[in-house]
């Protein structure tokens, strides 16, 4: 039936996918994607609620109020130059949905509208949540601070991610972590600038920042650490024939558990701090803690299976956890979660370049497939608790 459902609605699917990829907005700036939205949950007939700024919260409330499933999709933009050869163009310049947060919420709402036409039948309630600030300072704490997960109590979360090199339909899914935490990190350097002819009378805080760089990109391999660290900018200098007192490098910090996190912390910053007072700098070391990794609950993870099998969907199971990160992990701290990704690639449609590109887009005909299996996920997690 769900199915049913969800390919006689795949013209409206793909009219507000359309509508949503024109208009990508960014960290808690998403006003008209919030906007649009909650006209469609209106034109539904389901109530909501704002919170975190731009974000949308909604409830369909089932015959039994005692048990309540999220689902989740996150609504914001990256400030990307679309270059995609998709015949509908973002009409911001310099930012698109490159990371397909604009399918999402599109596969959220037609599971909304799915779900509501079979409320009567539910055995518990759905909460959706259109969540603002992935890609950014992250909107889910926020959201979780102001209360998302109570009133009604939550039980159960889910959300969904699109991989376009991936077959459109198929799922992908993994037991515990599948995803890292994005952590970040910065190290100013500061050594003794003068003539590029004199090198011996200075401190280059370019050789320093080289010697740092070396390291890091051994460190993983060297301490058996299941992670990812990469230097991202290195800056300093603006002269071809001048050493600066100065150089920053930046870069990003990826585990996927808690102590390989704290573990990876304390090993950075030492490495650093002893390059630098071998060579004679001094250093200013800043670690960023972002999201912690995204850690899916088994028995959830059994729910998606389930869901997508019933659906006729072929599901593979990850070998390895993406070093991607994604805030969806604060509510799988507090609650039983899963999160999976949803094949949107067709090689034969062009549709073949990864997430954050410029190029990217997805295959519309996972549009019905993604509001199915989010529809049926909530449907089926609810059935599980029947009495």
């Amino acid at each position: 039936m769900i199915k049913a459902m969800a390919e006689n609605i795949k013209e409206e699917l793909i009219s507000i996918r359309r509508q949503l990829h024109k208009t990508p907005e960014t960290d808690f700036e998403e006003v008209k994607t919030a906007e649009f939205i909650r006209k469609i949950l209106t034109e539904y007939g389901i109530e909501y609620k704002t919170a975190a700024k731009t974000g949308t919260v909604a409830v369909i409330y089932g015959k039994n109020k005692d048990r309540t499933v999220l689902l989740r999709a996150d609504i914001d933009g990256l400030p990307i130059k679309d270059e995609s050869d998709f015949e509908i163009k973002s009409e911001r310049k310099g930012y698109m949905h490159a990371c397909g947060h604009d399918i999402h919420t599109t596969c959220l709402l037609g599971a909304a509208k799915i779900l509501n036409e079979m409320r009567n039948n539910l055995n518990g309630n759905v909460k959706l949540v259109f969540q603002p600030a992935e890609e950014g300072s992250g909107g889910a704490l926020p959201m979780i601070e102001e209360g998302v997960l109570e009133n009604p109590h939550v039980n159960a979360a889910f959300a969904l991610h699109v991989e376009p090199l991936e077959q459109t339909g198929k799922i992908q899914i993994k037991d515990g972590s599948i995803m890292a935490s994005p952590d970040d990190f910065e190290i100013i350097i500061r050594g003794v600038g003068g003539h590029g002819a004199y090198p011996e009378k200075c401190v280059n805080p370019l050789s320093v920042g080289a010697a740092i760089l070396e390291k890091y990109h051994k460190l993983p391999n060297e301490y058996n650490l299941p992670c990812v660290v990469t230097i991202c900018s290195f800056n300093g200098g603006t002269c071809r024939n001048a050493i600066p007192d100065t150089a920053v490098i930046t870069g990003t910090a990826r585990s996927l558990d808690l102590n390989t996190r704290t573990q990876l912390i304390k090993l950075l910053e030492e490495i650093a701090i002893k390059i630098s007072k071998k060579m004679g700098a001094e250093i200013n070391f800043n670690f960023n803690i972002l999201f912690p990794p995204v850690v899916n609950n088994k028995e959830m993870n059994n729910i998606v299976r389930k869901s997508a099998e019933k659906l006729g969907l072929e599901v593979t199971v990850l070998e390895k956890p993406s070093m991607a990160g994604d805030d969806f992990a604060y509510f799988c701290e507090r609650i039983p979660g899963a999160y999976f990704k949803l094949g949107v690639g067709n090689k034969e449609k062009g549709v073949v370049y990864p997430i954050h590109s410029p190029k990217f887009n997805a295959d519309e005909d996972a549009l019905p497939i993604g509001s199915a299996i989010m529809a049926k996920i909530a449907a089926e997690y609810l059935d599980t608790f029947k009495e």
